[in-house]
């Protein structure tokens, strides 16, 4: 008899973020998936896609109060529906019934201190010697959509579920969004109010351009990535987003919304690990730089280019697909690991960054941004840094030191910042009232103090731990990195607001999904 060959059985593989039926489609649910799992996809869908396209019928003149409203109905009902879901699965139980349970849910590090960040939030308003915290003082930014937050992390961390949907959905929804954008800066009365202040600050259906640069910062590295990770033909409804989003950052000029492109250089060196993606990769950028040329050469921009910026990006877009041409023409894989060729990226970055900060700290010219990160470097932040920013920063440093453990209460930020409020007029030479620090972080650590700060600070750099080490076993997870990263650096010079902050948390409870479904082999579901 012939001995059997010991054959060495493969690990056993973890379950399939990318669960596709027998024409490849990828599937929304599988069969039998419980109720409370369906709605927590369609949450999701809506969040991601629907959400940022509804405005009410005050047009932006109520925009803000619109979309919480809009956020807490939407998370109202799917709390509700969820609930009914196990209500119906117990009394099944109970019966004898059989109906598929939700499973042993194992908390993560993520949801265990975005739980006590919560907790931690309640006490500090409930000790708060402010009033109406619950919706806040201002933009309905208090204890109740903070809530609302954390409940939506927490709902889709347990039972949401990667599909591809969500990436499609992002491209559709930032292409229409886009092209409204692109109408408005032609001169369309889509969405407009009479007169100029509306024309030139508001856009899209998002609002105010600082809350479109939101948008920007969210759906550039989210977009590149899924173009490049995934493989079905959808994929190519992100091209015409980035298009769109990089012809807004133009045309707005707003500082804030370019941040948005340098998240994309986080998840860089994944995206080059190999010569498919890196030719995914190029062919992503060529409608990039032709968003910005087109930018470039709408005469309302506040940015226009020369002329000699036009041709450098046209020559751009057409090196660009040269490449992806002659990289098509002579397939060849590399030898090269990927985990060498990351680590050879990220230290090319390094030593790019250190070269940019040497350049930076000795730079003498006129760019104002430029050369307020110059004095920034030097040590110095001036009152006028980042339109009047530094004046606020510092005032809210000393807020900070005023209220170190429970800060005043979420939502409570303009009543802390009256006492400065006649400072920062006449250093901006406005009559306008303080009721946000322009920084997250410092709302946070104000509004709750630094134990607040710790603990969200403790819940971000935890989630993103765990999706690094997974992004090495699903590149899907570089979708939803890449998306968190364009928000929280966004969110360094702006604040949290319900018109785009619903974006992040749904990625975020999505990524710690996506975690415990790559490495559903080693820990429990």
């Amino acid at each position: 008899m012939k001995k059997k060959k010991n054959v060495k059985k493969a690990n056993p593989q973890p379950e399939s973020l990318l669960r596709r039926n027998s024409t490849g489609a990828p599937l929304l649910w599988r069969q039998g998936n419980p109720l409370w799992e369906r709605v927590s996809q369609c949450f999701g869908l809506l969040i991601l896609t629907v959400f940022p396209l509804l405005i009410g019928p005050g047009l932006y003149t109520n925009i803000t109060e619109t979309k919480f409203t809009i956020f807490a109905v939407l998370t109202a009902l799917y709390v509700l529906l969820c609930a009914l879901g196990l209500a119906l699965f117990c009394l099944a139980k109970r019966s004898g019934g059989r109906m598929e349970g939700p499973g042993r849910l194992r908390l993560t590090a993520p949801q265990v201190l975005l739980a006590a960040y919560m907790a931690w939030a309640a006490l500090s308003a409930a000790l708060s010697p402010y009033d109406h915290l619950w919706l806040g003082q201002s933009r309905y930014e208090g204890l109740l959509s903070l809530l609302l937050y954390g409940v939506v992390f927490l709902l889709l961390s347990f039972w949401g579920e990667y599909t591809d949907a969500y990436a499609y959905g992002l491209g559709i929804m930032g292409t229409v969004a886009g092209f409204f954008a692109l109408q408005q800066s032609l001169g369309s009365t889509l969405f407009f109010m009479e007169g100029d202040y509306w024309k030139y600050h508001f856009l899209t259906t998002i609002g105010h351009e600082d809350c479109v640069a939101c948008l920007v910062c969210v759906l550039i590295p989210a977009l590149l990535c899924a173009f490049v990770l995934l493989r079905n033909p959808r994929r190519y409804v992100c091209l015409p987003a980035l298009f769109f989003m990089a012809y807004i950052t133009v045309f707005t000029d707003v500082d804030t919304a370019k941040i948005g492109f340098l998240a994309v250089f986080l998840v860089l060196p994944w995206l080059v690990e190999s010569r498919e993606r890196l030719q995914e990769l190029l062919l992503g950028l060529v409608p990039l730089v032709l968003g910005v040329c087109c930018g470039f050469l709408n005469p309302r921009g506040r940015s226009a280019a020369p002329r000699y910026g036009v041709v450098i990006c046209l020559a751009a877009a057409a090196l660009l697909a040269l490449a992806v041409w002659l990289m098509s023409r002579r397939p060849r894989t590399w030898a090269v690991k990927p985990a060498v060729i990351r680590r050879f990226a990220y230290l090319l970055m390094l030593a790019v960054l250190l070269l940019a900060l040497v350049l930076v700290y000795g730079y003498r010219g006129d760019n104002r941004l430029v050369q307020e990160a110059s004095e920034l470097l030097h040590g110095h932040l001036s009152d006028q840094a980042g339109t009047v920013r530094g004046y606020i920063w510092k005032k809210t440093a000393l807020i900070i030191k005023e209220h170190p453990v429970f800060g005043g209460g979420p939502g409570s930020f303009a009543a802390l910042f009256q006492p400065y409020n006649e400072g920062y007029q006449a250093a901006s030479g406005t009559n306008d009232i303080v009721d946000f620090p322009h920084n997250d972080f410092l709302m946070v650590a104000a509004c709750t103090g630094l134990v607040g700060l710790g603990l969200y600070l403790a819940f971000l750099v935890s989630l993103a731990v765990r999706c690094v080490k997974a992004a090495r076993r699903s590149g899907v997870l570089l979708i939803f990195l890449a998306g968190m990263a364009g928000y929280l650096a966004y969110s360094a010079f702006v604040f949290s607001i319900a018109i785009v902050s619903p974006l992040f948390w749904v990625l975020a409870g999505l990524a710690d999904k996506c975690v415990r479904q790559t490495t559903a082999g080693q820990e429990p579901q």
